[in-house]
C-alpha cells in the first residue's frame, strides 16, 4: 500500500459550483475600478448643452427675436390691402430617404401681390464647413434660406415626396410681422441657428412664429392637448424603415427624451405641425402632390418586438462554441465576436457623447450599462478561441462582469426615479449575455 508523504501535491478538480463564489469575488475586484469610471462618467454626463464646447455667437434664436415683433402694429391703408392680399402657406413634405429627413419637413411660403410666391427654409445646412466634425461634437449649425417656392415644389415632387399646403388665417398685421421677421432671420448675419433634433428644427420654427402671430392662442390651445407620447414614440415611428437606425439612435438617447408630450411640443414633427395647425384652423390641407411610392408613416410600431428577434439571434452566436464539432465552435466564436465588437462601437460612441459633447439628448443615459464597453472584453476572447489552441478561460469572468453591470442598470431603474424607455435593450441583451455564462459554464465543467 503507498502512502502518501505529508505535503504532497494533492490534484483536486475544484466541481464548478465550488469555485462561483471565488470567481464572483475576483470579478468583484477587478469590476471596481470600472464601476467607478463609469458612475463617475454617468454623473459627468450631467453637463449643460454648451458644456460640451462652445457654440458661435452669431447665432439667430428664433423666439428671444419674435419676442421682439410687433404683431398689432398700425397700417395704412395701401399696407392693410397689400397684406389683405398676402397669403401666409405652411408648406409639408412628407418623410423620404437618407435619414435625415425620415422626419419629413417644414417651409413657410409667402404669396404677395407683387411677386411669385417665395419659401422660407430652415432646414440647411452643408457638409462642407467642418459640418462632419460639428455633427460629432452636437454642435448642428442650420440656417433659413429663401427661394421660389414652385422650384422648392419640384424638387420634393422629384422625389416622390408628398407636397401639401395649409393657409395660416392671420390678420393683415400679423402678416406684416411675420414677413418682417422672417427677412430680418434671412439676412447673412442672423440666418444661422443651433439645431436641436426635437426642440428647435424647421417644423418647431415655424410653429413658434405662428404661436406668436396668433397672440399665443394656438400655443395655449396645443398646450392643453396631450398625445400620450413621448419624443423617443413619435421618433420611433418615423425610424420605423430602418431597423438599424432605430436600434442604434435609441441606444445613444438618454432618459430626457421620455417625458409625455403636449401637443405643442410634438409640433416638432413636420406631419403633427400641419395636422395641429388645421385642426386649429379648421381647414383642409391642399395636396398639391400625392407620393406614388412611399408608404405612410406607422400609427404604431414596438422596438421591443423586433428587439425580441434580436436577443434571440444573439443568443444563438454563443451557444454555437457549445458544440463538440471544432469547426461549429469556430463560427460561434466568429459571429459572437462581431456581433459583441459591433455593440462595444455602439458603447463607446455613447460614452464619447455623453461626456465630450453637446448632444444633451445623450446625458444621463443609463444604456451605458446595459451595453456597456466591456462586452469588447468577451468579443477578443471569442477571437482569441479561434487560434489553435482554445483561450476561453477568461469568457466567464468577461461574461459574469458584462452582467453584473446589467443588473446594476436594472436595479437603478427599479428602487429610484430613474426612468428611460430602454426596455428593448434589456431584451436584446440578457438573452446574449445568458448564453455567454452558459458556454463559458460549460467549457469550465469541461476543463476541470
Amino acid at each position: 500500500m503507498k502512502i502518501r508523504k505529508a505535503g504532497s501535491a494533492v490534484n483536486h478538480a475544484k466541481p464548478f459550483p465550488m469555485g462561483l463564489i471565488g470567481i464572483i469575488l475576483i470579478g468583484m475586484k477587478r469590476l471596481s475600478l470600472f464601476m467607478a469610471i463609469i458612475m463617475a462618467s454617468c454623473c459627468l454626463s450631467a453637463a449643460s448643452v454648451t458644456g460640451g464646447s462652445e457654440v458661435r455667437p452669431d447665432l439667430f434664436y428664433s423666439e428671444e427675436e419674435l419676442a421682439k415683433e410687433d404683431f398689432h402694429g398700425p397700417l395704412t391703408e395701401s399696407e392693410r390691402e397689400y397684406y389683405e392680399d398676402t397669403s401666409i402657406y405652411l408648406l409639408t413634405a412628407s418623410p423620404a430617404d437618407p435619414v435625415y429627413i425620415y422626419f419629413g419637413h417644414s417651409g413657410l411660403v409667402i404669396d404677395t401681390p407683387d411677386q411669385d410666391a417665395v419659401m422660407y427654409d430652415w432646414g440647411n445646412f452643408s457638409f462642407s464647413e467642418g459640418f462632419y466634425l460639428n455633427f460629432v461634437k452636437g454642435l448642428l449649425y442650420y440656417s433659413i434660406s429663401s427661394g421660389w417656392a414652385e422650384g422648392r415644389y419640384a424638387r420634393f415632387i422629384s422625389d416622390d415626396r408628398t407636397v401639401s399646403l395649409v393657409p395660416l388665417s392671420l390678420s393683415p398685421e400679423a402678416k406684416k410681422a411675420v414677413m418682417l421677421f422672417v427677412s430680418r432671420n434671412a439676412l447673412p448675419e442672423n440666418r444661422t441657428y443651433l439645431y436641436h433634433y426635437y426642440k428647435d428644427n424647421c417644423a418647431t420654427r415655424i410653429r413658434d412664429i405662428y404661436a406668436e402671430a396668433t397672440d399665443g392662442d394656438f400655443r395655449r390651445w396645443a398646450e392643453a392637448i396631450e398625445t400620450g407620447m413621448n419624443y423617443r414614440e413619435w421618433a420611433e415611428l418615423y425610424l420605423s424603415p430602418s431597423l438599424f437606425f432605430e436600434y442604434l439612435l435609441n441606444y445613444l438617447e438618454g432618459p430626457n427624451i421620455d417625458e409625455p408630450l403636449d401637443l405643442y411640443q410634438a409640433c416638432f414633427l413636420p406631419e403633427i405641425l400641419e395636422k395641429a395647425i388645421s385642426q386649429y384652423e379648421g381647414t383642409e390641407r391642399t395636396v398639391i402632390y400625392e407620393t406614388k411610392t412611399r408608404e405612410a408613416v406607422p400609427e404604431s410600431y414596438s422596438l421591443e418586438i423586433r428587439a425580441a428577434v434580436i436577443g434571440i439571434v444573439l443568443m444563438v452566436f454563443p451557444l454555437l462554441t457549445l458544440s463538440r464539432r471544432r469547426g461549429i465552435r469556430r463560427i460561434g466564436d466568429l459571429l459572437s465576436a462581431i456581433a459583441e465588437i459591433s455593440l462595444g462601437i455602439m458603447s463607446l460612441i455613447l460614452l464619447a457623447v455623453m461626456l465630450f459633447t453637446n448632444h444633451d439628448v445623450t446625458y444621463w443615459n443609463i444604456n451605458i450599462l446595459v451595453i456597456p464597453p466591456t462586452i469588447l472584453i468577451s468579443a477578443a476572447l471569442h477571437l482569441a478561441s479561434l487560434g489553435k489552441k482554445e483561450r476561453r478561460k477568461a469568457l466567464w469572468q468577461s461574461g459574469f462582469l458584462t452582467s453584473f453591470l446589467l443588473a446594476i442598470a436594472l436595479l437603478i431603474q427599479l428602487i429610484t426615479a430613474f426612468h428611460q424607455g430602454n426596455a428593448a435593450y434589456y431584451i436584446s441583451m440578457i438573452p446574449l449575455y445568458a448564453a455567454e455564462l452558459v458556454s463559458a459554464r460549460s467549457w469550465f465543467r469541461r476543463s476541470h
